[in-house]
């Protein structure tokens, strides 16, 4: 069959989801023309940080599973792709995409899987019974509406994950997801004045600057960052906050460091290099959770391609990434004094910093950048639409 535009199917697109998903799309783009499709369910518009990056067609729903079941028939009628890529196993996503594929037309149909969306609870049992089980109960995406979805995976006709544990329960093959687009590269000509780069955002000039970004939720070590930074050997480096303004978890940060504290607020996508170049070392702190253990942190993958010193914990498959320490720093998962100690040899050895920052930098361009997306993914699809090619091996390719 003759390809020539992919379909995405994107869950909540005025949400994060959709930071994989752009990955994809963004590399698979070189090749064939690309729609992304979703519900806005917590949102007016599309995620501020990617919009713009694509055209997206939208419907707004509630996260009730009544209306979005209802909905799920004009959602799929705007697909008008050759082949239909599902990003995560809900009913928002996969829901949707077997419509488009099954019913109103014979496609090929392809399923990404970034998280354990059978993982409960994420944050405590009392946190799970009251969202999923008393609040959400009638939420698309509550944990028994997923696992009632789950045995529709197997009508996928090939599968693409982010990790081995993943891949464990999906099969399939795994993609490293590095960020979209290619402005992530620090020998750019325009992120070489640190100094300058910081007045972008007013911040200080002499002082070793950690980074977060996103949401901190509970998996992602938040509490541990925090009881980093405030250990003796850490007390010189400030917390850069990149994300919702008005967080509280932000403004208690802002509280306890005080001039150490630095909000930028929310950015484009593309701005995260400028900030990334500008700052001395990103953190993943992730807890030893079930969730976390399936999980790949963008914001790792972005720091590596950025050649920037990463610490992430030993959970799930960071060992993996990080090496031996090779590419980066790992530390127990709950361990603020492991964390810190990293910090201080960040700051006090900067020569190591940059070789394992560059050594970061090659493991991307090697397994998460556009181009390894792309050769991944375009594999799979090449083998969908001629059966004769045949599927990847389930390994990484």
């Amino acid at each position: 069959m003759s390809i020539r535009r992919i379909t995405f199917f994107v869950h909540d697109l005025a949400a994060n989801p959709i930071v994989r998903a752009a990955a994809l799309a963004a590399a698979v783009r070189r090749r064939y023309d690309v729609e992304i499709i979703g519900f806005l369910h917590s949102g007016p518009d599309v995620y501020e940080p990617y919009r713009g990056l694509f055209t997206c067609k939208t419907i707004h729903a509630p996260l009730d599973v009544w209306p979005v079941a209802k909905a799920i028939p004009a959602l799929a009628a705007l697909a008008t792709g050759d082949v239909i890529y599902a990003c995560k196993p809900l009913v928002t996503t996969l829901g949707p995409a077997l419509y488009a594929a099954r019913h109103l037309a014979a496609r090929p149909l392809l399923l990404d899987v970034e998280d354990d969306e059978w993982a409960t609870p994420r944050s405590g049992w009392p946190s799970f019974l009251w969202r999923d089980v008393v609040k959400g109960w009638r939420h698309a995406t509550a944990w028994k509406f997923t696992r009632m979805l789950h045995p529709l995976t197997a009508l996928a006709d090939a599968v693409t994950v982010s990790t081995r544990r993943l891949q464990q329960r999906y099969g399939g093959v795994i993609v490293r997801h590095g960020p979209a687009g290619t402005g992530f590269d620090p020998d750019r000509p325009d992120l070489q004045d640190t100094a300058a780069l910081r007045r972008l955002w007013n911040l200080p000039d002499r002082p070793p600057l950690v980074l977060f970004a996103g949401v901190p939720q509970p998996h992602k070590g938040w509490p541990i960052l925090l009881e980093a930074l405030a250990h003796p050997v850490a007390r010189q480096w400030h917390l850069v906050l990149a994300g919702a303004p008005d967080h509280h978890e932000f403004a208690a940060a802002a509280r306890v460091l005080r001039e150490r504290c630095h909000i930028v607020g929310v950015l484009p996508h593309e701005a995260m290099p400028l900030l990334l170049a500008a700052v001395n070392a990103v953190p993943v702190p992730q807890f030893d959770v079930r969730f976390a253990q399936s999980q790949l942190p963008a914001k790792l993958v972005e720091a590596m391609a950025m050649a920037r010193p990463v610490i992430a914990s030993r959970v799930g498959d960071l060992p993996e990434i990080i090496g031996a320490n090779e590419r980066g720093w790992l530390v127990p998962p709950g361990d603020p004094a492991a964390l810190a100690a990293a910090f201080d040899e960040i700051a006090r050895v900067p020569e190591l910093a940059r070789s394992r920052g560059r050594a970061a930098r090659s493991w991307y361009l090697a397994e998460a950048s556009q181009q390894v997306i792309e050769s991944r993914v375009l594999a799979i699809v090449e083998a969908v639409a001629r059966p004769t090619v045949g599927l990847p091996a389930t390994e990484t390719l």
